[in-house]
């Protein structure tokens, strides 16, 4: 499992990128956290939004029944700079209609978020925490004091309490358990369970990163290990069952409720080594009325263009016994979605899509794509616009340089993004 580097702060200011060469960060690092989109604009669509729609589009009903013999045809052609011998290709069933969306957020208040905290540590049986010393802001609403020692160079929430603007950013990092709100729900949190297990003094927060969790047995698709049966601390687990405790968890709630039609797919995941026992750390990201997000790990990203990042569902959950969660940190799937365009039901076809790729790569590239499928592409534009539009996904590696790629075709408007990455 990854490396992480560990530098004691905030971990909700982890997921950020860094301009061209754009770098997920895992570290706990100490910027100021993001400020949260207000809910004062989640009415306002984009006024001057517009898309060029792409001729030829194929009706996805009619499409679902020549999809399968589209991706033999696919797989027996040869392309000057794609080859797709050993790709997975992702089903399309189900799927009816697509759309284009903003992604915002309805800021977290001051009481809800404490709220939440207290809620949450009487359910993991942590009421003795002293919120009054334990509950920290990572917002960046007021200043660090780096003269003392992490978490405390954070401020006192009770400090300044009631005069914060909102409560994203309030977190709680002990041995014990670790908890930090974003601007939706939880982002991260570890009921300290891994920690205790392993007999640690260390932070709970070190869990919730995969910092305990490095030593990785076996992995793979869902589909994959789903019988696939593991020694956790408790007994014996099937991975499947396991991912089910995952997608339940996620799908309740943490706590805010899930935006209608989003639903939580687990699609991978990776046994890691705990003692002479075993864990489960799962891959989540979210499904709009049966299309999933994109959704990939943390990593070094290379981007070719300065108009544009990429920002796919990352969210990793672990699993040591058959009752819940002992540790996430990832996105959170109360997220609101707004439609900005009239919803579709033709897009361009995965044909016409390499076809365009294939003229678009340079001829001396080539991409050997080693999964492709449809999903949400969650674009952010130059002024920090994040808009999820369907895209085909192709991901595999750059044969002429050894690098990762993932690039993505927009199926409404045949626009191309696109980035080189190294996972860490």
């Amino acid at each position: 499992m990854r490396k992480i580097k560990i530098c004691l702060a905030a971990v909700i200011c982890t997921l950020c990128f860094t301009g061209c060469h754009a770098q997920i960060e895992t570290d706990m690092i100490g910027p100021e956290m993001p400020s949260a989109t207000s809910n004062e604009t989640a009415g306002d669509k984009l006024s001057e939004f517009m898309i060029d729609f792409v001729p030829n589009r194929i009706d996805l009903t009619e499409y679902q029944s020549q999809y399968r013999n589209e991706i033999s045809e696919i797989k027996e052609t040869s392309y000057d700079t794609i080859s797709f011998q050993d790709c997975e290709v992702m089903p399309l069933e189900g799927i009816e209609k697509v759309g284009v969306y903003r992604l915002y957020s309805v800021d977290m208040g001051v009481d809800e978020s404490i709220e939440i905290i207290e809620n949450w540590l009487k359910e993991i049986g942590r009421e003795d925490i002293d919120l009054e010393t334990e509950l920290r802001d990572a917002s960046g609403q007021y200043e660090r004091n780096e003269s003392r020692e992490y978490p405390y160079d954070y401020q006192a929430v009770y400090d300044y309490y009631p005069e914060f603007d909102s409560g994203h950013g309030f977190f709680v990092n002990t041995n014990q358990c670790y908890i930090q709100m974003g601007s939706d729900g939880i982002y991260s949190m570890s009921d300290g369970s891994i920690t205790d297990f392993l007999g640690l003094d260390s932070l709970a927060a070190m869990d919730a990163l995969g910092v305990n969790e490095e030593i990785v047995v076996d992995r793979g698709s869902i589909s994959e290990k789903s019988d696939t049966v593991w020694e956790l601390a408790d007994g014996e687990m099937t991975v499947g069952d396991a991912a089910r405790v995952v997608k339940d968890y996620f799908e309740a709630g943490t706590p805010r409720q899930n935006p209608p039609g989003i639903s939580v797919d687990i699609p991978e995941v990776e046994v890691f080594a705990l003692e002479d026992k075993y864990g489960y750390a799962f891959r989540v990201r979210r499904v709009y009325y049966g299309v999933p997000f994109a959704y990939a790990a943390t990593g070094i990203r290379t981007y070719y263009s300065t108009d544009y990042e990429i920002m796919e569902d990352i969210k990793t959950a672990y699993i040591i016994n058959h009752d819940t969660i002992a540790a996430f940190t990832g996105y959170v799937d109360a997220e609101q979605l707004e439609g900005l365009i009239e919803e579709q039901t033709e897009i361009m076809s995965l044909k016409d899509a390499v076809s365009l790729l294939n003229s678009f790569f340079a001829a001396n590239m080539k991409l050997e794509v080693r999964k492709v499928g449809l999903v949400y592409c969650t674009y952010v534009d130059a002024t920090g616009n994040q808009i999820a539009y369907p895209c085909w996904q192709f991901e595999g590696m750059n044969t002429t340089n050894a690098q990762m790629m993932r690039v993505y075709v927009n199926v409404l408007s045949g626009d191309v993004y696109y980035y080189s990455y190294v996972e860490g």
